[in-house]
């Protein structure tokens, strides 16, 4: 949890998903076999999960563990975006 304690923007806002919890949820998203990403996915996409964080990097510095939550909060960033974008393209089930 010392990514907690590096990341200036949990720093200032405590409602802010932070970057553990994001990267784990991320590594579930991704899972196939995950059943819960219609639930999950919503919830790491609002104002105050991965859109908050402004790409300091130091949780991804400090982690023990060599786990890069930034790379994560990016990659369910570009999975939100990307979405967004289907939905808007193709409205009948494309931004699943």
């Amino acid at each position: 949890m010392l990514c907690y304690s590096a990341c200036p923007v949990y720093g200032l806002n405590e409602k802010f998903l932070g970057p553990a919890a994001t990267a784990l949820a991320y590594r579930y998203i991704e899972d196939s076999r995950d059943q819960g990403k219609a639930v999950r996915f919503p919830i790491v996409h609002e104002i105050e999960g991965v859109w908050e964080c402004t790409l300091v990097g130091e949780c991804s510095v400090v982690c023990p563990k060599g786990v890069d939550p930034m790379l994560a909060i990016q990659k369910t960033k570009i999975l939100g975006a990307t979405n967004a974008l289907k939905s808007l393209v193709m409205p009948r089930g494309g931004g699943k």
